[in-house]
C-alpha cells in the first residue's frame, strides 16, 4: 500500500472512531466531583492560591491569565458547592452560589479589561470565601461537640 493510502485510512479511521471517544471525555469534564472532607480543605487551599494569582494578574493587567484564573476558581467553587449540597447545608450552598456570582463578575471584568470591576469582584469573592471557611469551622466544632456528647 502507498503512504497516501495509509494516511487516508488512518484519517478515515480517526474520523469514524473519534465521535465514539468524545462523549465520555466531555461528560467527564462537565461532571462536578463532590469532595471528601480531606479534599475540601485542599480545594480551599487551591482556591486561596488562585485568588492570589488573580490579584497578581489584575495588578499586572494580564487579562487573559485572569480569565484562566476565573475558570479555575469556578471549577473549584462548584466542587465546594457540591460538598455543601451533599451536607444539605442551605447556608453553604448560598455562600457558594454568591462566590460563583463574584467569579462570574471577575470573568466579565477580565473580558472587559476593567481593573476596578476586577478588584471589586475579588473583594466580594474573598468575603464569601471567608464566610464559607467560617461555616466549615463552625460545622466542624458542632460535629466534635456531638461526638463528645455521644461518647460521654
Amino acid at each position: 500500500m502507498s503512504i497516501r493510502k495509509n494516511i487516508t485510512l488512518l484519517i478515515g479511521g480517526f474520523l469514524i472512531f473519534q465521535p465514539l471517544l468524545s462523549p465520555p471525555i466531555l461528560l467527564a469534564q462537565e461532571a462536578i466531583i463532590t469532595p471528601s472532607e480531606t479534599d475540601y480543605n485542599s480545594i480551599l487551599q487551591e482556591i486561596n492560591f488562585s485568588v492570589g494569582d488573580a490579584e497578581l494578574h489584575i495588578d499586572q493587567r494580564y487579562w487573559g491569565d485572569l480569565g484562566t484564573d476565573s475558570d479555575v476558581l469556578k471549577t473549584l467553587t462548584e466542587q465546594i458547592k457540591a460538598f455543601w449540597e451533599k451536607q444539605n447545608s442551605s447556608s453553604g450552598m448560598e455562600l457558594s452560589s454568591q462566590a460563583l456570582i463574584a467569579i462570574s463578575q471577575l470573568s466579565r471584568a477580565s473580558g472587559r479589561e476593567n481593573d476596578s470591576e476586577a478588584r471589586e469582584a475579588v473583594r466580594s469573592l474573598k468575603q464569601h470565601l471567608s464566610a464559607i471557611k467560617a461555616l466549615k469551622q463552625e460545622n466542624h466544632m458542632k460535629t466534635q461537640r456531638s461526638h463528645k456528647l455521644s461518647d460521654g
